[in-house]
C-alpha cells in the first residue's frame, strides 16, 4: 500500500538507528549517546507525520461512508477499532518512556512528562531501565517488555485479521518481535533490545516502535479504504462553508456549527431537488422542486407566512465519472418568528411568596400550545395563551424551565429563568382610619368593629388581617388590659369603649398579623388619644 511505505526521511533514520546500535556494542562515549537525541527526534517527527497522514485517511474513510453508507460502514467500523488499538498501544509506549525517565533521573511523574531526551542528565544509565524492562528475570519475561511485546503482537494479529487472505501476501505489518537470528549470546527479542541498553538506547528503541505501530495502522486503514472501491469524484473548486446546527439560538445556550471545505465542479452543476424526501424508501412524498445551482451551491429561498420552526429535505444528484447518478439527501430547519420588542427592568426577577404571582411565557417561532413549562418550588398553574400563576412554596428561588415541542417530535430545551423569592411586605393596621398614633373623637371610637390590617405599599391586591392585639387603659394608674384573638373587639373591650371619657389614651399592642403567605407578623403599636 502507497500510505505504508518508507519516505527517504524515514529510511535514513532507520539507518542512523541501525549504525547507533552498533556503536552501543562498542561502549561508545557520551558523545555518540548524544546523537540518539538526534535519532529520537527524528522519529518523534515521524510519528507526528505519520499521526497527520493517518487523520488524513479517516477523513477520506469518513468521506466515503457518506458516499456509501452502506457499502462502507463495516470496513469504517474496522478503521475505527484500528484507530482505539493504535492509540491504546502508543499511549502505553509513551507512558513507559516517560517511566523510564522519571526512575532513571528522580524525577516526580509530572516533571518527567515534560522533559526532552537531550535535557536527560543519565543518558548512559543502563541499570534502572534494564531493571524496569527486563526485571528479575533471564528471559525479561519479569519486566515491561513481555508485556509491551504481547502487545505489540495482540495488535498485529488484530490488524491482520482485516487483511483478507488472498492479501496477506501483499500486506506487510511491519512490527517485528521475532526473537533475532543473529544473536552471538542467543538472546531473545526482549534481551536483544533491552538488556543493558542505556537510557537513551532504549527511548529510542521505544520510538521507534510507535512508529511501528503507527505505519501498521496506516497500511491498515489505507488497505480498508481502498478494498471499498468507493469511486472518486472530480472537482475543480474548493471553499470554506459553515453549516450552523441552529439558525435560532437562545441566550445561553451554545452557537453550534460545522465548518468544512466544501469542493464543487464549477462547470458542471449538481441538480438539487428540495421537498418532503423519505431517506427510507428513498423517494419523495410528493413532487420536489428544483432549484437554481450556482457554482455547484443550489439557492433555495422559501416564503414565510406562519411562525415556527421549519424543515425541509431533499437530495443532490451528481453524475460520476463513470455515468453513475450518485445521489446525497439532505435535511434542514429553519425558524420563523415575528419581529419582538422585549423591554425588562433590572434587578425585577422576583415572586412574592404566598401570592399568584403571574408570569408570560413564549419562544419566537414556537407556537405557545407547543412550550412545556414548568417550575421548581412552586405551584405554577396555567391560564392559557402562555400565561401562568407561580405560588413559591418556599424561600429561595423559582427555576421557570421551558421546552418546545418541535414537529419533529424532537423536544428542545429553550432555558432557565431564574425568580428570586421575596417575602411580602409587613403589613400595617388601623383603628378608626387612623394608621397610626393621633387623636379620635368619641363618637367615631364607639362605634368601631375592630382592627383592620392592610399594606402600605404593594402594587399586588393583596389583603392580609389582624390575628390577635391588646386594648391597654391606664386609669388612676393602674392598667386595664383587653385581648382579643382576631381583628374584632370583644364585648369587653366595647363596653370599655363606650366609657372612655375626653384625654384619655387607648393602647393598641402586641397586634400580630397575617398575610396570604400564611405567616404571622408583629405589627407596629398605636396610640388613640380620646378628643
Amino acid at each position: 500500500m502507497a500510505s505504508a511505505k518508507d519516505t527517504p526521511r524515514q529510511k535514513m533514520i532507520g539507518m542512523m538507528y541501525l549504525v547507533l546500535t552498533c556503536l552501543l556494542a562498542l561502549n561508545v562515549s557520551k558523545d555518540i549517546l548524544d546523537a540518539f537525541v538526534i535519532v529520537n527526534k527524528g522519529l518523534e517527527n515521524t510519528n507526528i507525520n505519520f499521526t497527520d497522514n493517518n487523520e488524513t485517511l479517516y477523513s477520506m474513510f469518513d468521506l466515503a461512508k457518506s458516499v456509501d453508507p452502506v457499502k462502507v460502514t463495516p470496513n469504517w467500523k474496522k478503521a475505527q477499532d484500528v484507530k482505539k488499538r493504535s492509540q491504546e498501544l502508543n499511549d502505553f509506549i509513551d507512558k513507559l518512556q516517560k517511566e523510564l525517565i522519571a526512575k532513571t533521573e528522580g524525577l516526580e511523574q509530572s516533571v518527567a512528562d515534560t522533559i526532552q531526551m537531550a535535557s536527560i542528565e543519565n543518558k548512559d544509565d543502563y541499570n534502572i531501565p534494564t531493571n524496569i524492562l527486563i526485571g528479575n528475570s533471564e528471559d525479561g519475561s519479569a519486566g515491561a517488555s513481555r508485556d509491551l511485546k504481547n502487545r505489540l503482537n495482540a495488535y498485529r494479529t488484530q490488524l491482520s485479521s482485516y487483511i483478507l487472505p488472498k492479501d496477506k501476501s501483499k500486506v506487510k505489518l511491519d512490527i517485528n518481535t521475532d526473537d533475532p537470528k543473529f544473536s552471538e549470546e542467543n538472546e531473545n527479542w526482549e534481551l536483544y533490545n533491552f538488556y543493558d541498553r542505556p537510557l537513551v538506547a532504549s527511548l529510542t528503541i521505544l520510538s521507534k516502535l510507535k512508529n511501528d505501530v503507527k505505519n501498521a495502522e496506516a497500511t491498515t486503514v489505507d488497505y480498508l479504504l481502498k478494498e471499498m472501491d468507493v469511486e472518486t469524484m472530480k472537482f475543480d473548486t474548493i471553499a470554506a462553508k459553515v453549516i450552523p446546527e441552529s439558525n435560532y439560538v437562545m441566550l445561553g445556550e451554545e452557537y453550534k456549527a460545522q465548518v468544512f471545505l466544501a469542493a464543487f465542479n464549477k462547470t458542471r452543476n449538481p441538480e438539487v431537488m428540495v421537498g418532503d424526501y423519505n431517506e427510507a424508501s428513498k423517494s419523495f412524498n410528493g413532487t420536489p422542486n428544483a432549484i437554481p445551482v450556482e457554482r455547484g451551491l443550489g439557492k433555495y429561498v422559501a416564503s414565510t407566512n406562519k411562525e415556527g420552526i421549519m424543515t425541509y429535505s431533499g437530495t443532490v444528484k451528481v453524475i460520476s465519472p463513470k455515468g453513475k447518478e450518485m445521489i446525497y439527501p439532505f435535511k434542514s430547519e429553519y425558524i420563523v418568528a415575528k419581529p419582538s420588542l422585549t423591554v425588562a427592568a433590572e434587578n425585577m426577577n422576583l415572586v412574592y411568596r404566598g401570592l399568584e404571582n403571574p408570569i408570560s411565557v413564549s419562544v419566537p417561532g414556537v407556537p405557545n400550545e407547543k412550550l412545556t413549562v414548568s417550575a421548581s418550588n412552586a405551584i405554577m398553574i396555567s391560564q392559557g395563551n402562555g400565561k401562568y400563576i407561580i405560588k413559591p412554596i418556599t424561600d429561595g428561588v423559582v427555576n421557570v424551565s421551558v421546552i418546545a415541542n418541535l414537529e419533529n417530535g424532537e423536544k428542545r430545551n429553550m432555558g432557565v429563568q431564574e425568580f428570586r423569592v421575596r417575602r411580602i411586605p409587613k403589613p400595617s393596621a388601623k383603628f378608626a382610619e387612623m394608621t397610626e398614633s393621633g387623636s379620635v373623637n368619641k363618637g367615631t371610637i364607639t362605634v368601631q368593629k375592630g382592627l383592620i390590617a392592610f399594606y402600605p405599599s404593594f402594587e399586588y391586591e393583596s389583603k392580609p388581617v389582624v390575628t390577635s392585639f391588646t386594648m391597654s387603659f391606664i386609669s388612676g394608674g393602674i392598667a386595664e388590659d383587653y385581648f382579643s384573638t382576631s381583628n374584632m373587639l370583644t364585648s369587653a373591650m366595647i363596653t370599655r369603649l363606650q366609657k372612655v371619657k375626653k384625654n384619655e389614651r387607648i393602647f393598641f399592642e402586641e397586634i400580630k398579623g397575617m398575610g396570604p403567605d400564611g405567616i404571622v407578623v408583629a405589627m407596629s403599636p398605636m396610640i388613640i388619644k380620646v378628643k
